[in-house]
């Protein structure tokens, strides 16, 4: 991880508004992703967990670190680091601890919301949710296998993810190579290569033909592709950010 740190936290991957920060830091404590600490003069690092966010307080609520003597260490003063993944991609903050407590009875550590947040790659990596009608006939292309029919849930000039169901022939794979995946994007048909990175669980099984989620990362982008895709990306994410400011 202080390879990574050495990479994250430079301006140019600095959050500018303290909406996309939030929005970020959110998403690390809902989906419990790991949080690596790096106490700035050990070599150790200790993991932990985002239990609860307070900006009225301007705190954060972290799992007491594993291992335990970890506690001591940022007991110290010092300030660390903190380097946690939202959508799989590095985000990195300075911080320091303002009281040891309790959360929902086990230990816990209070400290302080960061100043700034760091979000690596975030001009090719952000991920937004789409707007209904933006992103129409997803089609997955397989090799050897029957192609998929799905609806885009989210997008970032890297990849989407797709909700579709279940396929009866051949299972979906981490890793699998997708030859074509084509979509409409405000009206305009796109496609590239891809790769499965991720493949969620499946929403029911109880009805005829299940769905889950799959992650794809768009391979060999043509730069009009790209291009396209990315101007969506900045253009819905400044919507989202004017939308919450109502």
């Amino acid at each position: 991880m202080r390879e990574v740190a050495h990479s994250l936290f430079k301006d140019e991957f600095r959050l500018t508004t303290q909406q996309k920060a939030e929005r970020v830091l959110t998403r690390i404590a809902l989906e419990r992703e790991a949080l690596a600490i790096i106490p700035s003069e050990h070599a150790e690092e200790f993991t932990s967990l985002v239990l609860h966010i307070d900006r009225a307080e301007n705190q954060l609520i972290i799992d007491d670190l594993n291992p335990a003597h970890g506690n001591r260490r940022v007991a110290e003063g010092q300030p660390f680091f903190c380097l946690g993944r939202s959508d799989g991609v590095y985000v990195g903050f300075q911080s320091h601890l303002l009281k040891t407590t309790h959360w929902e009875g086990y230990g816990a550590l209070c400290i302080a919301y960061p100043d700034t947040t760091y979000y690596l790659q975030r001009r090719s990596y952000y991920r937004v949710t789409v707007s209904a009608g933006d992103v129409n006939h997803v089609e997955v292309q397989r090799r050897g296998a029957r192609s998929l029919k799905g609806q885009c849930h989210d997008i970032s000039g890297s990849g989407m993810r797709i909700l579709v169901e279940v396929p009866t022939d051949f299972s979906l794979t981490e890793g699998e190579y997708i030859p074509l995946v084509r979509f409409e994007l405000d009206g305009i048909e796109l496609a590239s290569e891809a790769q499965i990175r991720s493949i969620g669980p499946l929403r029911s099984a109880k009805v005829r033909q299940p769905m889950r989620t799959v992650g794809v990362q768009f391979l060999n982008m043509t730069a009009a592709f790209e291009r396209r895709v990315t101007n969506y990306v900045q253009r819905r994410d400044r919507e989202l950010l004017r939308d919450a400011k109502r």
